[in-house]
């Protein structure tokens, strides 16, 4: 049976919201990484990369967001992946997150991460499509890629 955390009380004592403030740590920042198969995409100049997540116990949960700058972008080569912030069980293939992405314009789709190893993730869009350098549109300036997920940490 496990052990009931007590957070430093005692029996009777009011459990306060600066005593529950306790359980866990404070969100961990880290910059996600954009490669795909063949070339890796250059997000160009004001690009950015932005990822934030917290662990409890084994699961892994998270936020990030990588935008593609306004001059000197290309857009790589081959399937896209994004990078996870610490290493997952070993899931390959399952699923373990959603996506938002635009073309920087008035085209957006959503979608859904796919384990490819344990610590990148394939983004399936409309019924299962890869998204590529050209697909669902050519990437270039402005463009994002902003997704969350949740899984077993390895």
């Amino acid at each position: 049976m496990a052990t009931q955390w007590t957070a430093g009380t005692t029996p009777g004592q009011v459990l306060t919201a600066a005593t529950l403030n306790t359980i866990g740590a404070a969100w961990n920042t880290w910059t996600p990484a954009l490669t795909a198969q063949t070339v890796n995409p250059t997000l160009g100049t004001g690009s950015s990369q932005t990822g934030r997540w917290g662990q409890v116990n084994k699961i892994v949960t998270g936020q990030a967001k990588i935008k593609f700058g306004t001059a000197g972008t290309a857009a790589g080569t081959g399937y896209y992946l994004v990078s996870l912030p610490t290493a997952a069980q070993a899931a390959t293939g399952g699923p373990c997150g959603t996506v938002y992405m635009t073309d920087g314009g008035a085209n957006a789709r959503v979608g859904v991460l796919i384990f490819f190893t344990t610590t990148t993730c394939t983004i399936r869009y409309d019924a299962g499509a890869l998204v590529t350098n050209a697909a669902p549109w050519a990437w270039g300036a402005n463009g994002e890629i902003n997704y969350s997920f949740t899984y077993e940490a390895a």
